[in-house]
């Protein structure tokens, strides 16, 4: 699930510069949104299963980490934008999707880390 949520977003992403009309753009957007929300069944679940005693500490950890990448990626973008365009952005962005699946497929576990 968790990689559907991550090369899904990605691959709508990557269409996004070849679409010609407004509304295939808000068709790719929609889609990615849409196959985004496949990752959070993996990411809020982990949680319960690496540290059911610590599982709170663990989303506030990971939900600062997510604020975090808002505030600066707010900036980012807009640092982005003045230099290069949208495409750009988006570019940036299936980056991080990829990276995200790697490094989720290589260390997530399921197994309990955390008494």
């Amino acid at each position: 699930m968790q990689s559907i949520g991550f090369l899904g977003p990605a691959f709508f992403l990557t269409q996004l510069s070849h679409v010609n009309s407004p509304a295939m753009a808000v068709l790719c957007m929609a889609c990615s949104q849409g196959t985004d929300a496949f990752s959070q069944s993996g990411l809020y679940s982990n949680h319960q299963d690496i540290a059911p005693r610590y599982s709170g500490v663990l989303l506030g950890l990971s939900n600062t980490a997510g604020v975090l990448a808002g505030v600066f990626g707010t900036a980012a973008t807009g640092y982005i934008l003045q230099h290069g365009s949208w495409d750009n952005v988006f570019e940036v962005s299936v980056g991080l999707y990829l990276v995200g699946t790697v490094v989720w497929n290589l260390f997530s576990t399921g197994e309990k880390i955390l008494d």
